[in-house]
């Protein structure tokens, strides 16, 4: 029908020409609603592939988490209630980038899960490397195995000001386990190398002299020791300890450096070393003040780290870990008075301040 034809028509019957809008109209909407459905079903595609609700549905049936946190730092604990009553051995299974390791877990039994993990190859546990896990759930039925995917969330605890922290480090090798819950809401447990640190492990005050024991934890240009042994000749020249005085902003302040010692320390986490502290140095200047002092530990090829105690769950150091002070001769007729502590992050100060001969004897040891 040419176009005159189809306007005289329209003129002539005005029902006709009404009709015909209403079916183009139907037909437009038709293709319009399958248009939107297709497109609408490529972006949920689209969607679900970038944040992994695929995987979700692939791995099966899945079960609520109630109860999902590492404690000490390096130690898994996971309580689920699975969606039917099933019962049988269990194992966690610990999934990244195509690699699968698996756990035994308490075995399952009405449908209840309770799994308490070692995590790490130093405390005898999965040897996770770091980057993002999931963690899902392989049960032992006696009809088979049945494979469960681990949904819930990591522990929740609104303000925390209990004595320890959510997430310490594992105690045993600076290594991070921090439960989370991934864009899909499995079970994710985020693994992170350690820092390179210098902790302490002894502190060791006399009425002649102070000494400090520390080892280097994740500090590759050291090495780590052979059975609790390091090369002597070689350690002794790659760790120096720097005592910083504490001064004004932009003014200088002295410093004294010394080489440090290795020593051997059966079961170490790292090459450990010994430093006498130069308090006969320490003890001059000041203007009879009590003067902070700070610990650096300079190895060989790395940045300058800062002396404490690190690798615990203590949320506030300066008020759990006491040291106890002590009077120090330095010299024949000469006292001073160490006064070691903690700071909130954990670090090392030395607080220095000369005795007066005319001053009254007092306690050699009070605590701080």
């Amino acid at each position: 029908m040419n176009a005159s034809r189809y306007w005289r028509m329209a003129r002539n019957d005005p029902a006709w020409f009404a009709q015909r809008l209403r079916e183009e109209a139907e037909a437009r909407t038709v293709v319009a609603r399958r248009r939107i459905r297709r497109e609408t079903d490529e972006a949920v595609r689209a969607a679900i592939a970038r944040s992994g609700l695929a995987k979700v549905v692939a791995s099966g049936p899945s079960a609520e988490v109630s109860y999902f946190a590492v404690l000490d730092g390096c130690t898994l604990n996971l309580h689920a209630r699975l969606p039917e009553p099933v019962d049988g051995p269990a194992e966690l299974v610990f999934a990244r980038a195509g690699q699968r390791l698996r756990a035994p877990a308490d075995p399952v039994a009405a449908g209840e899960l309770t799994a308490t993990v070692p995590l790490g190859e130093a405390a005898g546990g999965v040897a996770l490397r770091s980057g993002g896990w999931r963690i899902g759930l392989q049960v032992h039925t006696a009809t088979g195995e049945r494979a469960f995917t681990l949904l819930g969330g990591a522990r929740v605890l609104g303000t925390w000001d209990g004595p320890t922290t959510l997430t310490p480090p594992c105690p045993l090798t600076g290594m991070r386990f921090v439960p989370e819950t991934s864009t899909t809401g499995m079970c994710l447990l985020r693994v992170t190398d350690p820092e390179p640190n210098a902790e302490i492990v002894r502190l060791d005050l006399t009425f002649s002299r102070a000494t400090v024991d520390f080892e280097l934890v994740g500090v590759p240009s050291v090495g780590v020791p052979a059975d609790g042994v390091l090369a002597t000749a070689q350690a002794a020249a790659q760790v120096a300890v720097r005592f910083q005085a504490r001064g004004k902003a932009g003014g200088s302040a002295p410093a004294h450096t010394v080489a440090a010692t290795p020593v051997e320390r059966p079961g170490a986490r790292g090459p450990v070393f010994r430093v006498t502290v130069p308090l006969r140095q320490m003890a001059s200047g000041g203007g009879g003040r009590e003067r902070l002092w700070h610990l650096f530990a300079e190895p060989s090829g790395e940045r300058p780290l800062r002396l404490g105690r690190h690798l615990h769950d203590v949320r506030d150091p300066r008020r759990a870990l006491r040291v106890a002070q002590r009077m120090i001769a330095v010299s024949p007729g000469a006292l001073l008075r160490v006064r070691p502590y903690y700071t909130g992050a954990g670090d090392l100060v030395l607080a220095c301040a000369p005795v007066p001969t005319s001053a009254p004897a007092a306690s050699p040891e009070v605590s701080s």
